[in-house]
């Protein structure tokens, strides 16, 4: 609007200047101005619609806190000529990039944003407002294309009550994935150094006697029920961390853990899985606020995450 205002101002003065002082110059004035609304409008009226906007896929997992970067493609679809182009895109708060389609017929944008929480990070191109030369015309042209990046669990300390590896046998299966030799350990399994806590039944007294201490079995079956988890339909991200970080614990521990979230599980008994486990928990979508109704787990879950990081 300030601009179609200053533009009718520049007219008011050339017709004044025509009148009053002299009028082949106020004449020209006015072509002048006249010729470039009319050039600018046209064509803007023309490019408006030849063009196209395409956000790029993000693929990959990354840490927590990292940049991560988002690109943009435009190309011409026949003459356009739009001096002004501003992109608007939501990722963790507002990103505008302004560039322009005129010499070229493919231009490519990037920008960036801090992964700020863990499981999917959304990227929004929510529009694309163009503007002709002179600055009369705005267009808006409403894109939402939207793309997500998977981002890990952060590691940080399990704060919540205390849980313990049940001792019951376990029926998991999917724990027992991933199974190697290390190196100077046994054939079919992996071992690891013993820590406090874990059980005397995973001791390998064999393999401890050899190596002059004492050896942990991690692959084979571990004897002990899952440790069930469970995170909330309005679980945030932070819910996430917490539950990596108590799995994390229990298996050290020697135990089992399954993670069940929205209607679908993973189980995780050795390092292995666990990163598979960490992994699966990076591309899960959790709320975005606490707000909503948490359902109910199932009865023999040992602990729930829900809301903002509540630990029941």
């Amino acid at each position: 609007m300030t601009h179609i205002i200053s533009y009718f101002q520049a007219l008011l003065f050339s017709a004044l200047f025509l009148v009053f002082i002299n009028a082949e110059i106020g004449w020209a004035l006015i072509y002048v101005i006249g010729t470039a609304i009319v050039v600018s409008v046209t064509t803007f009226l023309i490019s408006r619609k030849r063009f196209t906007v395409e956000l790029r896929e993000l693929s990959g997992v990354c840490e927590c806190g990292r940049s991560i970067e988002f690109e943009i493609i435009l190309k011409k679809n026949g003459f356009c000529a739009i001096p002004f182009v501003e992109l608007c895109v939501i990722a963790n708060g507002a990103v505008n990039i302004r560039t322009s389609l005129m010499f070229r017929k493919k231009v490519s944008v990037s920008g960036s944003f801090k992964a700020e929480h863990s499981g999917l990070n959304k990227v929004t191109l929510d529009k694309v407002v163009i503007r002709d030369f002179l600055g009369l015309l705005q267009f808006k042209i409403p894109a939402e294309q939207t793309t997500q990046v998977a981002v890990l669990p952060r590691l940080i300390e399990y704060d919540g009550p205390e849980v313990k590896p049940n001792m019951l046998p376990s029926e998991e299966e999917e724990a027992e994935e991933g199974v190697t030799v290390m190196s100077g350990g046994m054939p079919g399994y992996e071992h690891r150094e013993y820590v406090p806590g874990d059980s005397p039944r995973r001791v390998n007294y064999k393999l401890s006697a050899k190596r002059q201490r004492l050896m942990v079995r991690l692959d084979e079956s571990n004897g002990y029920a899952t440790t069930n988890l469970y995170i909330s339909g309005n679980g945030m991200p932070i819910c996430c961390d917490k539950a990596f970080a108590l799995a994390n614990r229990l298996i050290i521990r020697g135990g089992t853990v399954k993670i069940t979230h929205k209607g679908e599980e993973r189980t995780a008994a050795t390092p292995e899985t666990l990163d598979r486990m960490r992994e699966w928990l990076a591309f899960r979508e959790y709320a975005e606020t606490p707000d909503g109704v948490s359902e109910t787990p199932p009865p023999d879950t040992a602990v729930v995450f829900s809301g903002n990081g509540i630990i029941n």
